[in-house]
This record gives structure tokens, sequence and C-alpha cells, in this order.
């Protein structure tokens, strides 16, 4: 091994590297080189075997940086009232708990989807891999812009919004999407049933907010418009017709896809 790094060292000071050449077309003075050893004690540095860590809290522990805050924790979520002049609503405590209570919780499975869409773009695998990948990126990046929306409103009713790790890990209904490269049947299946989800507890926070904050309700209307027609989009790939059951065997290893096909409404 040592013997390989030294060939390779001579190999890398060796090497005739094209001098910068002026403006006149005067070569410049070389760099001097630097000597075998050094560059050999560069290799055996990057090469060198470092200490692993053994779990989460080697990680952790090998900061110096304590990151414990003077204040407590609190609850998750905390919603945290403001004593400033704010925009009253109708309806007084009950009405602005019934307000904050909506616009968090959707507030939390936003950034839930957000965390979702992002592992899922990463890890997406199989044949419909590339435009998964695109699709994802654009919820991703759509989800965003909803969530900061509902936490600027949040703050706007005089609330402070609550966006923690733990708050998501918490409190959100969506489960987590399993780790590893994912497949792009599972990936369909899984966002079709948690969009699904989501855009039924958006309509019900519509609804709970629509007669005591109508402002609240018409923001929340706008995030169940983007959250069906992100469903829409992957259920579409597995979309049953007339033609083509359409049973997603082609991406999932000649067995149909887990999303049973819900009985149509009447009109």
């Amino acid at each position: 091994m040592k013997n390989a790094r030294f060939l390779s060292a001579l190999l890398l000071v060796g090497t005739a590297l094209p001098l910068p050449v002026l403006a006149n077309g005067t070569p410049t003075a070389a760099p001097s080189a630097p000597s075998a050893m050094k560059v050999l004690s560069r290799i055996d540095l990057a090469q060198a075997d470092q200490p692993s860590a053994k779990s989460t809290d080697d990680v952790r522990g090998a900061s110096q940086t304590k990151t414990t805050s003077p204040q407590p924790v609190g609850a998750f979520p905390t919603n945290e009232m403001s004593g400033m002049p704010v925009i009253g609503l109708d309806g007084g405590a009950d009405a602005i708990k019934k307000d904050v209570a909506a616009l968090q919780q959707t507030l939390t499975e936003l950034q839930q989807l957000q965390l979702q869409t992002k592992q899922a773009h990463w890890n997406a695998s199989g044949t419909l891999y590339y435009p998964l990948h695109l699709l994802l990126q654009e919820h991703y990046e759509g989800l965003s812009k909803y969530a900061d929306t509902i936490a600027e409103r949040l703050l706007a009713v005089g609330s402070s919004a609550d966006g923690r790790a733990n708050t998501i890990v918490k409190t959100s209904g969506v489960p987590e999407i399993p780790g590893g490269f994912l497949d792009d049947a599972q990936i369909l299946v899984w966002f079709t049933n948690a969009y699904k989800r989501v855009g039924e507890e958006v309509n019900a926070a519509i609804k709970a907010t629509e007669q005591v904050d109508p402002t609240t309700s018409n923001l929340l209307q706008e995030v169940e418009h983007g959250i069906a027609k992100y469903q829409w989009q992957m259920r579409a790939q597995l979309q049953r017709t007339k033609t083509d059951p359409n049973t997603g065997w082609d991406l999932n290893d000649n067995k149909p896809v887990d999303l049973a096909p819900q009985a149509p409404s009447k009109p």
C-alpha cells in the first residue's frame, strides 16, 4: 500500500502542467513543485483512519458548542400569543383558539410533506425515476410556499408559528416515508394516500375557520386546491381506465400496487 502511495506521489509530482501565459505571450514562472515527501504526507493525512462515530450521541458529542436554550422548550406545538395590538377576530378567545389550531396543524402537515417530497426526490428509483424526480421537486417548492403563507398568517393573527422538528414528529398525522431507495410505484402509492389525508385535514380546517376568520379560511382553500392538484398528479399515473386497468404491475415487480380503487361518487 505504501509503495502504491509513493508511486502515486512520484507520478503526481512528475506530471507536466501547462504554464499560465501572460497577455504578451510570455509564460509565467512555474510554481515550485512540492516535494514527494510532502505529497506523500498529504495522501497519508487524507487516508488516515479517523475515529468513526458509533452512534448519534457520538456525533452530537463531537462538538464543543452547547445548544441548550436558557428558556424552557415548552409543549409541542407551542403557539405564544402576542401582547401587542393585532386585528381582532369576531368571537374573541374561542375564535382565535380555533384559528390558531387550524393554521398550526396545517403548517405541521405541510412541513411533513415538504420533508417527504425531498426524501423521495433524492431516492426515487425505477422506470419513472426522472419524471418523479422533477415532479417531486415541483411539489417541494409549492409546499414550501404554502407553508410560508400559513406561518405568516399565524403571525398576522398574533400567534407564533411552530415549525420545530419535534413538533412535526409529535403532532403530524402523516406517517414517515420509508428510508432507503424508493421504488417509483411505492412513491406513487405513498403520496397518493398522504396527499389525500392532508387534503381532508385542510378541508376540515377550512370549515372550522370559515365563520371565525374568513381570511384564514380563504388561505386554507388555496392550500387545499394545491394539495388536491398534487394528489391528482400522483394518482393519475395509476389511474384505471376503460382500456387499461393500470394496476401498476409493470412498475411493481409484476404485482398490482397496494392502492385500492375508490368507488366513484355519484354526480
